[in-house]
């Protein structure tokens, strides 16, 4: 079983946050912001956490947050999307680290609803990208 460490904390309605990346606190318990140390270094880190919200798992989506910037996206399998219901309800996301105060991490390009309990948090480094990693045009769109 797993225990957060934390929650994703911001303003905005689940319905934005599936149309459009959000900035947002992750705000983690006392006794793990002796963790934190060094990671104000990274300018994005690594968010796995419990997606709290699970609605079941399709197995064939269409992509929300494309569509809502007007391209048309296709319908796919949903392991090819970042779309919260899955077979298992777990999330990563990447997230720019704008700073850190004490035990609050503040973020942009969050993908996570309020309320999300974190499970674990990691500092990204460009070396865990491939260099010859490719991606569909709908799914680089999201992200541009």
């Amino acid at each position: 079983m797993f225990r957060p460490i934390g929650v994703v904390r911001h303003q905005y309605p689940d319905d934005e946050v599936k149309r459009r990346l959000v900035d947002g606190v992750i705000v983690l318990d006392e006794e793990y912001a002796e963790g934190l140390r060094g990671l104000g270094e990274f300018s994005h880190i690594i968010v796995v956490s419990y997606l709290h919200k699970y609605r079941g798992s399709p197995l064939v989506v269409k992509p929300r947050r494309v569509e809502a910037r007007g391209i048309p996206a296709p319908e796919v399998g949903v392991f090819a999307t970042d779309s919260p219901d899955r077979p298992n309800p777990i999330g990563i996301s990447i997230v720019r680290l704008l700073r850190i105060e004490g035990n609050k991490l503040y973020v942009a390009e969050l993908d996570l609803f309020d309320g999300t309990p974190v499970l674990d948090i990691k500092g990204f480094s460009p070396a865990r990208c491939p260099k010859d990693a490719r991606a569909p045009a709908w799914a680089l769109a999201d992200y541009v």
